[in-house]
């Protein structure tokens, strides 16, 4: 591992590492060892992408994507139903969400691809699952595409336009009613404060609460007395700002920013377009969930299930962020 970036990287994925497992084993004791268990799986996925390069891999490009896209469609076609979407895959007693598994395959395949907008089929597919949050996340790995080749930000920005003034019939005739009243909710958040509005209200109170130190382990009460809904997932940021205060949160933000910060670094120091576009969109795809995460747990963005990175209890993301920081730190 690069002797510049690797060890900073190293130490903030610890302290995310300590965090996560602190918080799980107070939240979720029953998670505490198929967390583990995603962990030891996600180190092993890096270091068999440490043996591997996105150079080397990049020539198997349009079997990634193809692959990518028969993942996406496999809880689909084995109607695969949880909570009313088809995204997960039932493994023996695991379960696997394809929408994270494959983007390091599409990432790879878009840091060579000279047809960056067949990125779209894959975002259409999670689509129909359907989850918005997930499409948006997947969506978002055309960012570095866009920021390295300025002849697609044109095209970006009229497609942008397009689905912008389309948003009318997006909304009446392709948005499910629960994402209609995520949004509507959004823009009026006491509405329904015992409904829709629950779920971000006792946030906003979990994260007030915690105050500068924090009510301390197993000692919140949102999160323990199960005020707060999803607590180990969507709102893991605000069990953990009850129980660690403001001083955990700055930890944990620390941590964000030193891994995103040298991930970027990393990308600049790149020897090839491949490596670059790929670190590059690792490192957004981290800023992105978690800009979007702690947004909509202070209910500033709408709730869309996309997970705290590292943090948030699900194997599939862990695993397939490991295996990407591997891959970047092969060369």
């Amino acid at each position: 591992m690069s002797k510049n970036f690797g060890l900073p990287i190293l130490i903030s994925l610890g302290v995310l590492f300590c965090i996560n497992i602190l918080m799980i084993s107070s939240l979720a004791p029953q998670l505490l060892g198929k967390q583990i268990f995603a962990w030891i799986v996600g180190i092993i996925l890096y270091f068999i992408g440490r043996q591997l390069s996105v150079k080397q891999m990049s020539t198997s490009k349009w079997i990634l994507f193809v692959l990518s896209c028969i993942l996406l469609l496999s809880p689909i076609l084995l109607n695969n139903i949880t909570r009313g979407s088809r995204r997960w895959i039932n493994i023996g007693s695991l379960s696997v969400q394809p929408s994270e598994i494959v983007k390091p395959l599409l990432m790879v395949f878009l840091s060579t691809t000279d047809i960056p907008l067949l990125h779209l089929l894959p975002v259409f597919i999670i689509l129909l699952q359907p989850d918005l949050g997930s499409a948006i996340s997947v969506l978002f790995l055309l960012a570095p595409i866009i920021l390295y080749d300025k002849k697609i930000l044109k095209p970006a920005i009229i497609i942008g336009l397009i689905f912008l003034a389309l948003s009318p019939i997006i909304w009446s005739k392709f948005l499910h009613d629960y994402q209609k009243h995520r949004i509507l909710n959004f823009l009026n958040q006491n509405s329904d404060p015992l409904g829709k509005g629950y779920n971000v209200i006792q946030s906003k109170i979990a994260i007030g609460s915690g105050g500068f130190w924090g009510k301390g382990y197993k000692k919140g009460s949102q999160g323990q007395l199960l005020f707060l809904p999803e607590k180990h997932t969507d709102f893991m940021f605000a069990a953990t700002s009850e129980e660690l205060g403001f001083i955990g949160i700055i930890i944990i933000l620390i941590s964000y920013y030193v891994l995103i910060k040298n991930l970027i670094s990393k990308a600049f120091s790149a020897s090839n377009k491949p490596l670059f576009i790929f670190t590059l969109g690792i490192a957004l795809q981290i800023w992105m969930q978690v800009f979007i995460n702690i947004g909509m747990n202070l209910g500033l963005l709408p709730v869309t299930g996309i997970p705290l990175p590292f943090l948030s209890v699900g194997g599939s993301s862990l695993m397939a962020l490991l295996f990407s920081l591997g891959l970047i730190f092969s060369s």
